[in-house]
């Protein structure tokens, strides 16, 4: 088992590397106590990391969909996010009915 700390917050970064670099990942463990805040680990990797959300029930750890949504409401620029994901799937909406105008009238 690695190093244990104990923080008052923790802030986890995944963050989508050019494919120029050396990696096509990077993980940034943050973590803040008192006024004092670093970077504690980061992590390099190829492969595109994995989440999973648990609650510890005492007896057993499962799955959550509840520590899920507890954590994904403190995601940072939600808002941002929802809008970026809203312009994409209008810019992919656009395109493909360009594409089914286009193959019409190649048909014709």
């Amino acid at each position: 088992m690695g190093k244990i700390i104990t923080v008052e917050d923790v802030e986890i970064e995944f963050e989508k590397q050019p494919n120029e670099n050396v990696c096509n990942w990077c993980i940034y463990v943050r973590v803040r106590k008192k006024d004092t805040q670093h970077l504690a680990l980061m992590i390099k990797t190829d492969n595109k990391p994995y989440t999973r959300f648990t609650l510890n029930t005492g007896n057993i750890t499962k799955n959550s969909g509840d520590t899920l949504g507890q954590i994904m409401s403190n995601v940072v620029d939600l808002g941002n996010l929802k809008k970026e994901l809203e312009d994409k799937n209008d810019n992919i909406i656009d395109f493909l009915d360009a594409l089914r105008k286009k193959t019409a009238k190649a048909k014709n």
